[in-house]
């Protein structure tokens, strides 16, 4: 008998060393959907269901490879405790292990989507523990061809983009979800959304970022929710594989989005750092359905919110100092350097208040002009609690300025690395009082 238990282990273990040799992924679950309680709604896996009315899950009920589609105004969607996994499976692929086609996770658990004929306003999504889809929420604004070709020539751009504004998706509101290891990103929004407010959410272990705010959104609120452990991979649909990431991501992406307020969240050992502020380069603008960013990532409020085990808290212009030479970028090159190709980023007039920053490598880092940093608390740093000034790359071509730095609790004398000369700095306030230190390095 003992003979026989080895053996059978030995094949066991046998078969899943050949799964592996042969690129194929674990078993795919009986859909969970299949042992629901009678009462519960009949949506079968790999199904996409399309919410034209208030709805509310039952007690008890789970789903597999189901996306809802919300584009109707005046709806809340309430899962009442639900589990929604994108997969159908207990847990993702291993890093370089294929997907079956039949088992690809599913884009969405949540489409929220308005257009230029389709006002849409007062969506709520709440209560639901969201597992393993590509990305948890997908909020996005259709736009006309001529709109596309306007924005891509540069026609008459502030008024077009104030117009698309007033006629994006309003007052949506994802609420007390749980969104947990997204293949991709936890909350994707996309251009010119803007008034949307993220509530009492947790979003843990996403590939890419937890959050990311598209070019031309304005007024997002994100308050009261959880950042953990997000960015330290990526998935290749073409491939349908997960792959490390070699450059991590942060918890938050501003991308050319401005107005917003981050406001009483935590953060926590996010791969890549929490919040980063940036203007994209309008990437691969070769292809057709890129479109130039026109927004810098402007007025945005960071505060009361704690950082605690990040290698970068807040950084501002976080790739002003950054080679995009392999982003493929059409804005305009403001210095080259062998191989190397930088652009201008833009993130002015940003605020980082009242926050708690706890064992950050890097707390705050200011790259471009006329930011504040108040009142808040520093302990732990590793190396600096505030860096002011860009690299030595772009320094001739991009000195940071005024820069206000006010009744801060600095970790050490030397909590502010003054780098490359930044202009204009003001310090008040501080405990201890700043220390200029190295400027050139």
């Amino acid at each position: 008998m003992k003979m026989t238990l080895i053996l059978s282990s030995l094949l066991l273990l046998s078969a899943c060393n050949a799964d592996k040799l042969l690129d194929l992924s674990v078993p795919t679950r009986t859909p969970i959907q299949n042992s629901n309680p009678a009462n519960c709604d009949k949506w079968d896996s790999g199904k996409t269901i399309n919410i034209t009315e208030n709805t509310t899950i039952p007690k008890g009920c789970a789903y597999d490879r189901v996306t809802f589609t919300l584009s109707k105004s005046n709806i809340t969607f309430d899962c009442n405790g639900a589990e929604l996994n994108g997969l159908g499976k207990t847990e993702r692929n291993e890093f370089y292990r294929r997907y079956k086609v039949s088992e690809v996770p599913r884009n969405t658990a949540f489409t929220i989507s308005g257009s230029e004929d389709n006002f849409l306003e007062n969506v709520t999504v709440k209560n639901c523990n969201i597992l393993f889809y590509i990305n948890g929420f997908n909020i996005s604004f259709g736009l006309k061809q001529s709109t596309n070709d306007d924005l891509k020539m540069g026609r008459n751009i502030e008024a077009l983009e104030n117009s698309l504004r007033t006629r994006s998706p309003k007052n949506i509101r994802i609420e007390n979800n749980k969104i947990i290891k997204s293949h991709k990103a936890g909350i994707f929004i996309q251009r010119y959304v803007t008034d949307l407010i993220a509530n009492k959410n947790t979003i843990d272990r996403a590939a890419d970022m937890g959050m990311y705010l598209e070019s031309g959104t304005q007024r997002i609120t994100i308050s009261h929710s959880t950042f953990s452990k997000n960015g330290d991979s990526t998935y290749n649909i073409e491939e349908r594989k997960r792959k490390p990431r070699v450059r991590k991501r942060e918890a938050i992406a501003v991308d050319s989005s401005a107005y917003n307020t981050i406001r009483n969240n935590k953060f926590i050992n996010n791969s890549g750092g929490a919040i980063f502020m940036y203007k994209n380069c309008y990437e691969r603008y070769e292809e057709a359905q890129q479109l130039p960013r026109y927004q810098g990532s402007n007025f945005n409020l960071i505060e009361n919110n704690t950082f605690s085990d990040e290698k970068k808290g807040v950084w501002i212009g976080s790739r002003q100092s950054r080679d995009l030479n392999n982003f493929k970028c059409g804005d305009p090159v403001i210095k080259t350097k062998d191989s190397e190709k930088y652009y201008e980023d833009f993130a002015k007039n940003n605020r980082v208040i009242n926050n708690i920053f706890d064992n950050t490598e890097k707390a705050v880092i200011v790259e471009d002009d006329n930011n504040t940093i108040s009142n808040n608390r520093f302990k732990n740093t590793e190396r600096k609690d505030i860096i002011i000034g860009t690299t030595g790359e772009v320094t001739d071509v991009h000195t940071v300025d005024g820069t206000i730095v006010r009744d801060n609790v600095f970790s050490s004398e030397l909590g502010v690395w003054l780098r490359f000369n930044p202009t204009g700095s003001i310090f008040s306030g501080n405990t201890p009082p700043v220390s200029v230190v190295e400027s050139s390095k």
